[in-house]
């Protein structure tokens, strides 16, 4: 039996039957008693993102943000996640009804033309436990306790009991076989319509970018965002140790992966190929701004050509290649599409830094576009 089913910040409790009381304070998820056995679960973390309805359809373009408790989890409980690319999200269905729960059979969404079949045959939410699985696509690992990913199927404020890295090891081993009906049922799951942006051409694009110099490149595009969603084109602009671009926000915005929110030095610029930009927004230089990187440049930016340290002479200035990695955020996937975004973040896209990379101002200076852009020899 249930006592309460109220959802506000906090409880949940398992009983012997079902998935309980949800209250403000220390959330525990399952006090289940199975033949004298009790089980008792902490929710690690939260989810949150727009989506307060569990609508059943297009759950691909949710990006949801994962906030941990780190009165639980220690501060590196994530360390080496961000190494994956989809991770495995455990969590509570905790606003479904313990009245509607389902321990024999139904018709799957009240479907008279689906057969009816066991609740074990089937991954609705009104489930005995109420327990929710779903592998989603990894985009950003925060300080803080905060995990972003892409097509989790779960509502803002859903408790999440456990996050995993997904390996292929893990997943099926033989021919996965499914009865017609749960096709069907899942057409429009996660992508009802198609992107209307080019679909990439992974081969030809990643061509193309290669065909970037390793020595001797050009400054192709200089862009300012004065405050955010804005975008300024600008034919020169000034190189600062101190603020970055002259006229950029980056300093006054800050960051979510600094502890304190304050900008990070290593993150003050923000460059990516202006091929690979070219190519996801479809040859149109009007829309490559909205990528949200500061220059746009025609070099190769591979780790292996532009190591940490690297530094380069744009103009009168000299910037350094830093260690932090440029993984974009979501807004990048809603301007250029989930394709573009999968390439982008794929495996050779990573490999060759497709996204970009981060650097910093060494010596102020004056840059403009056209501009060479020179390696220098590596610092004594």
């Amino acid at each position: 039996m249930t006592t309460d089913d109220t959802t506000t910040t906090g409880t949940t409790t398992t009983d012997a039957t079902t998935t309980g009381t949800t209250t403000t304070g220390t959330t525990t998820t399952g006090t289940t008693t199975t033949g004298g056995a009790t089980i008792g679960m902490l929710p690690i973390g939260v989810v949150r993102n727009d989506r307060s309805e569990a609508i059943d359809d297009d759950w691909d373009r949710v990006n949801s943000r994962i906030e941990l408790d780190l009165d639980l989890l220690g501060a590196d409980a994530t360390e080496g996640l961000r190494a994956f690319s989809h991770v495995e999200v455990l969590y509570v269905f905790d606003r479904v009804d313990p009245d509607t729960v389902t321990r024999g059979s139904r018709h799957p969404r009240g479907n008279p033309d689906w057969p009816k079949v066991g609740i074990l045959a089937q991954r609705a939410k009104h489930r005995p436990n109420r327990i929710g699985t779903t592998v989603c696509e990894l985009m950003a690992v925060r300080p803080g306790g905060v995990i972003e990913v892409r097509g989790l199927d779960a509502i803002d404020g859903t408790p999440v009991l456990d996050v995993k890295p997904y390996m292929v090891e893990f997943g099926p081993r033989g021919d996965v076989l499914q009865p017609a009906w749960s096709s069907e049922l899942m057409a429009g799951y996660w992508t009802i319509e198609r992107d209307p942006f080019p679909e990439p051409d992974p081969v030809a694009w990643l061509a193309e970018v290669r065909r970037s110099p390793a020595d001797r490149g050009t400054l192709a595009m200089i862009v300012r965002r004065p405050s955010v969603d804005e975008r300024e084109v600008v034919a020169t602009g000034e190189l600062d140790t101190a603020v970055g671009l002259v006229g950029d926000n980056w300093l006054a915005r800050g960051s979510r992966s600094s502890p304190d929110g304050s900008a990070e030095l290593d993150a003050q610029l923000n460059i990516m190929n202006i091929r690979c930009a070219r190519l996801v927004a479809d040859g149109d230089d009007d829309r490559v701004p909205l990528a949200g990187d500061q220059l746009f440049v025609d070099l190769d930016l591979s780790p292996e050509n532009l190591p940490a340290g690297t530094h380069l002479r744009i103009g009168t200035a000299v910037i350094e290649v830093t260690a932090k990695p440029h993984t974009g955020c979501a807004k990048f996937t809603r301007r250029f599409g989930l394709a573009a975004h999968r390439w982008i973040n794929g495996r050779d896209g990573t490999q060759q830094r497709l996204r970009g990379i981060c650097a910093k101002v060494v010596v102020p200076g004056t840059i403009a576009a056209g501009d060479e852009i020179v390696k220098l020899p590596a610092p004594s």
